[in-house]
């Protein structure tokens, strides 16, 4: 091909790259609250487990609806990922050997691969764990004695409560209820024990107060904002997604030549603290379990590429070049 039809087949590439992140794009548009949810779960699901209502805060108009634009865009572009990996291997395998297309053929599709391993991972292992780590720490700090010292006795007003036995005038008893029942009237309460919520109902519908376990507040409330939350995993993703690509950039490099499998293997002391330094780059937050939980996947996917690599090598010096 003349360098004019290089550029006309790259043109057409990228216009059908574009014609599918569209189409992609609409699609996450429609099922976007879907796709929030399932970003939220895991956060849901920590605070629940810890006594906490289920929910993020919104401090700005605009931050749920941004949030809703930002999720669809990033997933219309994973959507549509293996369509744009067909065009660029569209584009890129006219120039190259027989092996040589086996072999970016087989990179590509495994990067993909990788990537994915690498955000399901993180979805289902490592967030929880970070979740429950943040949450259970922020939970440490408890309120301190709020008793006025004499001097500010002197200056302040006293709101404290004399000891005495209050005896109410119309005790009411409460059922404990795993569902809210079907047939309650107005006037009717009960404690949702699911939900952990005390329900009233009224001629507008259920109200509810939540409950917090323990006979105080925490000094730290663990309500997360949603721009932030989604900005956190989000940068996690990315980071587990590439450094599951270790496999991927060990095999090229021993594909190219650049470093034999055999330097690799000898210098493994450095991989260790180049993985560490890494996984301290690449975590959003400065925790050591963010950075263990990132740590010992690249290292053990490390082992894996030089173990592939090898095998690549082998059938390079095997194969000779066969041109098309």
């Amino acid at each position: 091909m003349s360098f004019g039809d290089h550029l006309d087949e790259l043109r057409g590439c990228l216009v059908r790259g574009l014609i599918g992140v569209a189409l992609a794009l609409a699609i996450t548009l429609t099922f976007g609250r879907e796709i929030l949810v399932i970003i939220f779960h895991p956060l849901w699901t920590v605070q629940f487990a810890n006594g906490l209502q289920p929910n993020l805060q919104v401090l700005a108009p605009t931050d749920a609806f941004m949030a809703y634009l930002k999720v669809s865009a990033l997933s219309a572009l994973i959507l549509s990922m293996p369509w744009l990996l067909h065009q660029l291997w569209r584009f890129v395998s006219a120039g190259l050997y027989i092996r040589e297309r086996r072999f970016v053929k087989s990179l590509v599709w495994s990067s993909s691969g990788l990537f994915i391993v690498g955000v399901l991972f993180l979805y289902y292992i490592v967030l929880p764990l970070v979740l429950q780590f943040f949450i259970t720490f922020n939970r440490a700090f408890g309120v301190a004695d709020l008793s006025p010292s004499p001097l500010q006795r002197v200056l302040l007003p006293d709101r404290t409560m004399p000891n005495e036995a209050v005896k109410a005038a119309d005790p009411t008893t409460l059922s404990f209820r795993r569902d809210d029942p079907t047939d309650a009237k107005p006037g009717d309460a009960w404690v949702n024990s699911t939900t952990r919520r005390l329900m009233f109902m009224t001629t507008d519908g259920v109200w509810s107060i939540p409950f917090e376990p323990g006979p105080t507040s925490p000094a730290m409330q663990s309500q997360f904002a949603v721009d932030q939350y989604i900005s956190f995993v989000l940068m996690l993703s990315l980071a587990f997604g590439v450094a599951f690509e270790t496999p991927v950039a060990v095999c090229f490099v021993a594909w190219t030549g650049l470093i034999s499998t055999a330097t690799m293997a000898g210098g493994r002391r450095y991989v260790i603290l180049g993985t560490i330094v890494v996984s301290a780059v690449m975590t959003p937050s400065a925790d050591i379990l963010n950075q263990m939980l990132l740590a010992i996947p690249i290292y053990v996917l490390f082992e894996a590429g030089l173990w592939f690599a090898r095998r690549t090598e082998r059938r390079k010096a095997a194969q000779p070049d066969v041109a098309v």
